[in-house]
């Protein structure tokens, strides 16, 4: 008998084929995208970690006012940490952005040269990879730095700036306008005496620690060297203080494994995306296997009748689903992890992170999500459903009694007979239209997923442009001791605040009350701040609210009240009244170190940090929309796959157990559009009902999801939609249903008056 049942199975397959290519297909695409997004998190990770080890990736770094003496350094050898001086110059480039310019590294965050060769002669330069690719560079190219023209040696990438940040305040890369570049030391000396660099220069030091001292002891080390003030040829300097401007541990710099972090996110997220899909894909599958347990439960019932026993007939009614779901998951498992998947996947990493490239990483843990999870879940979800339909009385199953409705009761009133048999046809086939909504639910959520990516970015670029009112903002490493003549002064300090497990950088702006450029309406009062836009949603914070901002270089911990929200999209940031911030940082009455205007200004290259200009502010809000497209046209694509084809299956199920009944009525001469009438309307209510409930709580959902797959990100998170776009993701959800119904009208037309004699008693 084990025999006999075993030759029914391919006759089974053959028979519903088209069903069961669809579901393979659509699993083994699902499968593709899961297991292609995990194995390229993990290749990322675990690459990356690997290649920063190998690279001698810092512990930390520390800014300081004026270099190290010979003597200090010497002292912190001692105590077992490696220093190396990485002082850099920031080059403007015309039409190009900025090139911030390094000597060549020896003993930490070494450059990895993907192509071509280290710069060795003092006309030669490496360039990071990122750059090159959006200027579109090569090795063997010219370039002018600073007025002296170098030859591209090399192109690579460091992993200090994996994530190429010009500021650490920055919230998105900017590789069209920033990249690092490394010459020889003679090289580097030529450019600084040239007096060229858009900036003083920055004394920053990489350190490595051993079991001889840890970071705060570096820390407290170098707050207690102070600035001689004699020692110093500075012309811009006139004051004694702490010589250290800034101590950065590794773990807190955004630029250090930017990229591993921003895939953790992703990889949480595909595996938890994986287990949903393959529950409704199951699910799916065991409605079909229910659907043919009923169509042949007379057979069933002799074959019970003639002494089978359950265990085989359940053994059988298994075997298909698992073959499907195993062959389908075997395929998909092998398309994600070659390279028309994990690579594919890492595409948009390398497009956006300065990241080297790495062999592809399989770990175990993977092959048994993506080789045994499809199989398992079909196996457990079709057991206890078969199990359950196999258990009636064997008499029952010989007469082909269909299991009374428990809507059958159901009162109607004197509705009209059209109506009255179309609600009863979506109460008999209640489970396929709760798989259709469920159905539908999901590809919402991954539908919302891109949509709401592509909502944030458009509003961060939209409304940074609208709120960027200045041309250009100065930050002054040594302020003159008045504003220049036609800016705005402004104090701003560097601050970090937690959310989700991230330690954000956050710039607490001292404004006046006339500040033309931000309309904050601040208040006097040490413990009173204006939160940005950006930074309320960040921290989901409202009027009223504490917010917590950390001094990482004081160990100082601040807490304000929130007075108000202030439109301001382009940045994290907390104001406050720029008299009572002197006040409370200690600091003279007219101290600032930032300048907004209308217009460039005349201020020595020496005096400055860094200068920003509304144009550089908008390319990069650009960018958010330019790298997110592909994904957010890969979810949506994928949705409407997901929905279309369970939809299609589902309703096709429907029709096929109503064959008898259409079968019937066509004797009965009804024509065709009745029918449609009769078998296909109620569907339509299921969809659209379905699809008004569904969208708002796929966007409720997404919405309380979203904030932890983007926390390690610091921008706002503006995810309003527009009324129109609901309106349009509802048109959308009904003109596929149409298309759907048009494949389903076919089926229809393909039922035949002679079913009625194959159920003849």
């Amino acid at each position: 008998m084990r025999k006999i049942l075993r030759k029914r199975v391919p006759r089974e397959l053959q028979e519903n084929l088209f069903r069961y290519l669809a579901l393979g297909l659509l699993i083994i695409l699902c499968m593709y995208v899961v297991v292609g997004l995990i194995g390229a998190a993990d290749t990322v990770i675990t690459g990356g970690a690997a290649a920063a080890e190998e690279n001698h990736v810092e512990d930390g770094e520390f800014t300081v006012f004026v270099p190290l003496t010979d003597a200090q350094r010497e002292t912190f050898a001692r105590e077992g940490v490696t220093l190396e001086a990485q002082f850099y110059l920031d080059f403007s480039q015309e039409g190009a952005g900025t090139l911030r310019v390094f000597k060549n590294r020896k003993e930490i965050n070494l450059v990895t040269v993907e192509q071509g060769a280290p710069a060795k002669a003092d006309d030669e330069v490496v360039l990071e990879k990122r750059y090159c690719a959006e200027h579109g560079l090569s090795v063997g190219d010219e370039i002018e730095i600073g007025g002296k023209t170098f030859t591209i040696a090399g192109i690579g990438c460091t992993p200090d700036y994996e994530a190429p940040f010009k500021e650490l305040s920055d919230s998105t890369v900017d590789s069209a306008g920033f990249g690092p570049a490394f010459v020889t030391e003679d090289a580097y000396d030529v450019l600084k005496q040239g007096g060229r660099s858009a900036k003083a220069e920055e004394y920053t030091y990489a350190y490595l620690l051993s079991d001889g001292m840890e970071q705060d002891g570096l820390k407290a080390a170098l707050k207690d060297i102070t600035v001689d003030v004699d020692a110093v040829d500075d012309i811009y300097f006139d004051v004694e203080l702490s010589n250290l401007t800034r101590f950065l541990p590794a773990e807190d710099n955004p630029r250090i494994g930017a990229a591993g972090n921003n895939q953790i996110i992703n990889k949480v997220g595909g595996l938890i995306a994986g287990a949903i899909i393959m529950i409704l894909f199951t699910y799916v599958i065991s409605v079909f296997v229910v659907h043919g347990i009923e169509r042949e439960s007379g057979v069933i019932g002799v074959l019970y009748a003639l002494g089978v026993r359950r265990s085989d007939l359940l053994r059988h009614y298994l075997t298909l689903p698992v073959i499907v779901t195993a062959v389908s998951g075997v395929i998909g498992t092998a398309i994600g992890l070659s390279p028309a998947g994990v690579r594919v996947q890492m595409e948009d990493c390398y497009s956006y992170f300065s990241f080297p490239e790495v062999d592809v990483v399989c770990r175990p843990y993977l092959l048994v999500y993506g080789l045994v999870m499809p199989t398992a879940a079909a196996v457990f979800v079709n057991w206890l459903v078969i199990r359950k339909k196999l258990a009636r009385p064997v008499l029952s199953m010989i007469r082909g009694e269909a299991k009374s409705s428990r809507f059958g009761t159901v009162q109607l009133g004197n509705m009209d007979f059209v109506g009255r048999f179309c609600i009863r046809q979506m109460l008999r086939e209640f489970r396929c239209g709760c798989t259709v909504v469920f159905g539908m639910f999901i590809s919402l959520l991954i539908a919302m997923l891109g949509i709401n990516c592509y909502m944030l970015c458009s509003h961060i670029r939209e409304e940074t442009k609208a709120d960027t009112k200045y041309e250009y903002m100065y930050t002054f490493k040594y302020p003159t001791e008045e504003a220049p003549e036609g800016g705005t002064a402004c104090y701003a300090v560097g601050l970090k605040s937690e959310t989700l497990g991230y330690n954000l950088d956050v710039t607490l702006l001292g404004i006046g009350t006339d500040n033309p450029y931000f309309d904050a309406g601040v208040k006097e009062g040490k413990n009173r701040v204006v939160l940005s836009s950006a930074a309320a949603q960040k921290y989901r914070l409202s009027e009223g609210d504490k917010i917590i901002l950390t001094d990482a270089e004081e160990d100082r911990d601040y807490a304000f009240t929130v007075d108000g929200i202030a439109q301001y999209a382009a940045g994290l940031y907390v104001f406050m009244d720029i008299d009572s911030m002197r006040e409370l940082f200690d600091v003279e009455e007219d101290y600032y170190n930032v300048v907004f205007s209308d217009e460039a200004l005349d201020i020595p290259s020496g005096r400055l940090y860094a200068v920003t200009t509304r144009a550089q502010v908008e390319e990069a809000a650009d960018i958010f929309v330019n790298l997110m497209m592909p994904m957010v046209t890969m979810m949506t694509v994928m949705s409407a796959l997901i929905f279309g084809i369970v939809m299609y299956l589902m309703m096709k199920v429907m029709i096929d157990r109503s064959a008898f009944g259409i079968s019937l009525i066509k004797i009965f001469g009804y024509r065709m559009k009745e029918i449609k009438k009769l078998y296909l309307s109620g569907n339509f209510f299921i969809v659209a009902v379905g699809a008004a409930i569904c969208i708002p709580l796929a966007k409720l959902a997404m919405d309380a999801m979203y904030p932890v797959m983007i926390a390690n990100t610091a921008c706002g998170m503006n995810l309003a939609f527009p009324w129109q776009l609901y309106v349009e993701i509802y048109a959308a959800i009904l003109l596929l249903y149409f298309v759907i119904n048009c494949f389903l009208t076919v089926r229809l037309r393909h039922v035949l008056p002679a079913e009625v004699l194959k159920n003849r008693e």
